[in-house]
């Protein structure tokens, strides 16, 4: 009986570690989007009128750990990881984002990048490398 309960968590502590590595980007690649881009933490979601949070993106740099999550409900995509990061980098090379930009420009950028002209409301986080983060929420 013991053999089996230890079978049991072993198990569980087996799957339960590999679903929470998912989201993982390896650190290389990661730092290639910080000396790229100069973004050190994003996330971005976009409520339409036929579904909230139809897309929402994230990618964060760490030194310990970083991670890239991509959903967008429009086309039925979740990805996880370097395929998340690859379709974030994608956009943030239409966005050519800027530390400096506006915020309504950063909104307007974030919007068309990630392919929604049509939209309800957007929540964009972002923290450029040396500059203060920016928290922006917009609704049409």
């Amino acid at each position: 009986m013991k053999k089996w309960i230890s079978f049991i968590l072993a198990c569980c502590f087996i799957i339960m570690s590999g679903c929470s590595n998912q989201n993982l980007v390896p650190k290389t690649e990661a730092s290639n989007v910080v000396d790229t881009y100069g973004i050190t933490s994003f996330t971005v979601t976009i409520d339409t009128n036929e579904k909230p949070e139809a897309l929402k993106a994230s990618f964060t740099e760490k030194k310990e750990r970083s991670e890239a999550e991509y959903k967008n409900k429009k086309e039925d995509v979740a990805l996880h990881g370097k395929k998340a990061l690859k379709k974030i980098t994608e956009a943030f090379e239409k966005m050519q984002p800027d530390p400096e930009a506006e915020e309504t420009e950063l909104i307007k950028n974030a919007a068309e990048a990630f392919g929604f002209k049509e939209y309800k409301m957007i929540r964009l986080e972002v923290k450029f490398k040396g500059y203060d983060s920016k928290e922006i929420m917009f609704s049409k």
